[in-house]
């Protein structure tokens, strides 16, 4: 293999890899609160899920919840739960926003981790509220 297509493609793999640990800030019950990509098998089962509740509306909304709970690390503190008087941890997601408000953050989120067709990433990424 060429020399510089083996740098160029390492080069991309490090970007990658860096890209994966860096942390975004998305707003949840009014805070922002910081997000972090999960791994390539979460966002697999993720997107495999959404795309097998195509049209239905409460199954997709659940998929958003799970994935937005699972991106948050501070949505995971057990303290949160306790406060909120929850037993199951993705009713944190429910107990700190609307419905609207889940689908428009799991559309963005969707969209950050690069799950969406190019289209709908620039739709999501743009204006979620049009979305």
């Amino acid at each position: 293999m060429d020399k510089k297509l083996l740098d160029a493609l390492a080069a991309k793999a490090e970007q990658r890899k860096a890209d994966k640990t860096k942390a975004k800030q998305f707003e949840v019950g009014g805070q922002l609160l910081d997000f972090v990509k999960i791994g390539h098998t979460a966002q697999l089962d993720a997107y495999e899920a959404f795309i097998e509740a195509s049209g239905n509306v409460s199954t997709s909304l659940s998929i958003a919840a799970q994935v937005i709970y699972d991106c948050c690390p501070a949505l995971q503190e057990p303290e949160l739960h306790v406060a909120l008087g929850i037993t199951d941890p993705y009713d944190t997601v429910w107990a700190l926003m609307s419905v609207r408000e889940v689908n428009v953050l799991g559309q963005q989120i969707f969209a950050w981790l690069e799950l969406l067709p190019e289209d709908e990433n620039a739709k999501a990424e743009q204006d979620p509220a049009k979305n």
